[in-house]
């Protein structure tokens, strides 16, 4: 469809709207939207160097009620190493490669560089009660090599599983799980360096490059959180496909639903994924596990629902609704029960769509002499629940829209945090250690930074700047510490408790 015709169109939409507006056949709501509080604009913010202090006192006690359970769960693991050559023991090995990510080390190099030289070495060995020196980076690497490719996984699934069971997890989160499901491309280069690569643009030896790739799974709660759940990595192999195809995002998303039910059940999850998913068999999996789902449906997607979709709309005009979300315009149109049949077995499924065309005014105030400008996007889902009046906005604008969540997430773990794109190491299961530990790691900040006792702090210098600052006092100037002790056991009914950390309700 060119610019003009939908344009055209737009227009048409906006008068039938204005004009059921004015008749009372459709009715108007108005939402508040909930804006994340700005800091200040002042001179000398800044906490000075007691705050500091007093920040990375606040963290390190934080890290005490975590960590000593994470490294009892990860001393779990069989240790591949021959025992005569041992001098590190298998958990400070771990934690060695867990503070590497807390404290956002962009590189083994860079690891061995900072922590190595540091004052973290008091920390470790409150934490382990006994120590002898920081490990080399190196040692981490051939560790995760020899590893069993899925056991640090399946530790990271037991601490989520330990998490939701807690009574401050129910707290936070009462009702539904709230799931984004996306995929993310890690690294890439122009040679391969492992046969379980994916590749893209083979036989053109200019362009052609081989990546890894994610598909991640991340949980939404209520106060904001947003904390990392399981991954599955796209991976070639016999053992995945045997008639030569490359893996992809829809044969992992099958892969990693099954995981995630024994996880999170069934029957009390809500996925929300984008127009990549939008297809018969995903979408029969959610229901034959009992999900509801948002899922974003792109115009070149299930032609035949959009034709049914488009001529529906004529007719049902009294599914209509329109709503002011903050200074925004937003105008929904949908029609439930519409027939889909799909694959050589003519299966059905009965779909519910539905559309937003939202209008606001932008006044464009960094840009001197340009006047405001009007806006318009439109988004498209297909719903598992019959769309109503009652429920349009809670499902496009408070789930739906929370999609862009899991995106940011990605772009501050590439960008100002662990280095989501590094590799740090060549050896496939290594790297799939090195990303499980950073899942680890990611969960330990996420936890913290909504910790009641980090409140002033965050508040002040925000989350990604008060983390840094805290492993910088720690780093190079360490704090005092008590000594005392922490011995692992595998005999704890309950390894990880949750309720010392008080996180912050539901804003």
């Amino acid at each position: 469809m060119s610019k003009a015709k939908r344009k055209e169109r737009q227009d048409a939409e906006a008068v039938k709207v204005m004009e059921d507006i004015l008749s009372g056949r459709v009715k108007v709501g108005i939402h508040k939207k909930v804006n994340k509080r700005a800091q200040s604009n002042r001179v000398g913010g800044a906490s000075g160097t007691q705050g500091h202090n007093q920040l990375a006192e606040c963290y390190i006690r934080l890290l005490r009620f975590i960590l000593p359970g994470i490294l009892v769960l990860i001393s779990k693991l069989g240790d591949p190493r021959n025992e005569a050559k041992v001098i590190h023991p298998l958990p400070m090995v771990m934690l060695y490669g867990i503070l590497m990510f807390l404290s956002h080390m962009p590189s083994r190099r860079a690891a061995n560089r900072e922590i190595g030289g540091s004052k973290v070495d008091g920390l470790m060995e409150w934490l382990l009660g006994e120590f002898r020196r920081i490990p080399h980076a190196d040692t981490l690497a051939r560790l995760l090599a020899g590893i069993n490719e899925n056991s640090l996984e399946e530790q990271y699934e037991e601490l989520i599983r330990v998490f939701i069971k807690s009574d401050t997890f129910r707290e936070i989160n009462p009702g539904r799980l709230l799931v984004l499901i996306d995929g993310s491309h890690k690294f890439s280069r122009t040679y391969m360096w492992d046969s379980r690569a994916l590749s893209r643009n083979a036989g053109d030896i200019e362009k052609e490059r081989y990546f890894a790739y994610m598909l991640e799974s991340m949980l939404l709660l209520p106060n904001g959180m947003l904390l990392p759940l399981l991954t599955e990595p796209m991976e070639n192999g016999e053992s995945l496909d045997g008639n030569g195809k490359q893996d992809c995002e829809t044969k992992a998303f099958k892969r990693l639903a099954s995981h995630l039910a024994k996880l999170l059940g069934k029957g009390c999850v809500t996925v929300v994924a984008d127009g990549l998913y939008a297809t018969g068999p995903i979408i029969s999996l959610c229901k034959n596990n009992a999900w509801e789902f948002m899922i974003s449906l792109k115009s070149d997607c299930l032609k035949s629902v959009w034709e049914d979709f488009d001529g529906l709309r004529k007719i049902e005009t009294d599914n209509a609704y329109t709503a002011y979300w903050g200074n925004r315009l937003q105008q929904y149109r949908w029609s439930n029960d519409i027939e889909y049949i799909y694959g050589n077995n003519h299966k059905k499924l009965s779909l519910n769509v539905v559309e937003c065309i939202e209008t606001w005014v932008e006044q464009n105030p960094r840009k001197k002499g340009k006047p405001p400008s009007e806006q318009q996007t439109y988004y498209a889902w297909l719903s598992s629940k019959k769309v109503t009046e009652q429920n349009v906005f809670e499902l496009c604008t408070q789930i739906a829209r929370g999609r862009w969540r899991i995106e940011n997430r990605f772009l501050t773990l590439k960008r100002q945090g662990p280095q989501y794109s590094h590799c740090f190491s060549y050896n496939w299961n290594a790297m799939k250690g090195f990303h499980s530990l950073m899942k680890f790691a990611n969960f330990i900040n996420v936890i913290i930074s909504f910790s009641e006792y980090m409140t002033q702090y965050i508040n002040a210098e925000g989350i990604r700047y008060s983390i840094e600052k805290a492993w910088k006092v720690l780093l190079y100037d360490g704090v005092c510490l008590e000594s005392d002790e922490f011995t692992l056991t595998h005999d704890n009914r309950k390894i990880i408790s949750f309720s010392k950390l008080k996180i912050k309700p539901v804003v």
